[in-house]
């Protein structure tokens, strides 16, 4: 619901060009806990279409278009996970026994009134993000690194009742290094990303919200084939709610992302991958990602 910016690399899109991309994501998450008056209980399935736009308006400079469409629903994906986790002899933590075809996502201090507590399924528009981008490096023949200078504003467009947005404005930067120089032999492309992620007061838990939020991202591409590469990426941030005990409000977060790109010709790419909670239950179960990329 935040405006936490998606990984990016050095190198902009170039002047007079547009990239676009079409996302397609679906989060399953199942996670609870109890410390004290404190309890969590997180149970659904979140989709996102997002339709990423950029384009160069002038040599090192790049504006940028994000639009997201948000469903919570029950979770297709039930039934898959649990018979993933018996197989390899995985926890199951409970899932088992949650009753079916439910979201609920709720959060309780041991008040008379619940901190949080969304149940509707349904699908709408979620919160837009505008972007801008300058080359502070630019990658030659000679030289294969890049480095940008990136930022951006997210606007509370979405529905914050239904958890499609935080209710608040939101503003990033930070830094994009692409480094396919040093690990060239290798066919190894180095990519990272770091940055300060500032938050107005939103409607989500607002005497919990933190000011300031910290992210950053480290990834690898390989590329053993033309038309083929596969990619892992580790993203990580601080936590964005105090004041907790629960690991699910008031921790830091990592995932871990393996997939890889379908290169269709010089303007066309596919992206396919699987993101897996690195530290546990501070992010969705699992995450299927795939995405259409087009240069115009």
């Amino acid at each position: 619901i935040f405006g936490l910016p998606a990984a990016q690399g050095g190198d902009l899109t170039p002047a007079g060009h547009t990239d676009s991309t079409l996302a397609l994501e679906t989060a399953n998450n199942f996670t609870w806990d109890q410390k004290g008056a404190e309890s969590v209980w997180f149970d659904g399935e979140t989709s996102r279409a997002t339709l990423f736009l950029s384009h160069g308006i002038a040599p090192r400079w790049e504006i940028g278009l994000e639009v997201p469409i948000v469903s919570h629903n029950t979770g297709i994906f039930d039934s898959f996970i649990e018979n993933w986790h018996d197989a390899f002899g995985l926890p199951q933590n409970g899932r088992k026994d949650a009753p079916r075809g439910q979201v609920d996502y709720s959060y309780d201090r041991g008040d008379s009134t619940a901190e949080l507590s969304m149940s509707d399924t349904g699908t709408g528009i979620g919160d837009l993000s505008l972007h801008l981008g300058y080359q502070l490096i630019q990658s030659s023949p000679g030289n294969r690194r890049a480095l940008a200078l990136r930022g951006g504003i997210k606007l509370p467009t979405g529905d914050s009742d239904r958890l499609r947005g935080s209710g608040a404005t939101d503003l990033h930067l930070g830094l994009a290094l692409t480094d396919a120089q040093s690990l060239s032999r290798y066919n190894l492309t180095l990519f990272a990303s770091g940055g300060v992620l500032w938050l107005t007061e939103g409607d989500i838990l607002p005497d919990q919200q933190r000011d300031m939020v910290g992210f950053g991202s480290l990834g690898f591409d390989w590329a053993p084939w033309r038309l083929v590469s596969f990619k892992l990426q580790l993203d990580g941030h601080s936590s964005f709610y105090k004041d907790s005990a629960l690991d699910q409000i008031d921790s830091a977060s990592a995932q871990l992302a393996i997939g890889g790109t379908l290169h269709l010709g010089e303007s066309d790419s596919v992206d396919l991958c699987v993101t897996e909670d690195v530290v546990v239950d501070t992010a969705s179960d699992v995450v299927f990602h795939v995405a259409w990329n087009h240069r115009f």
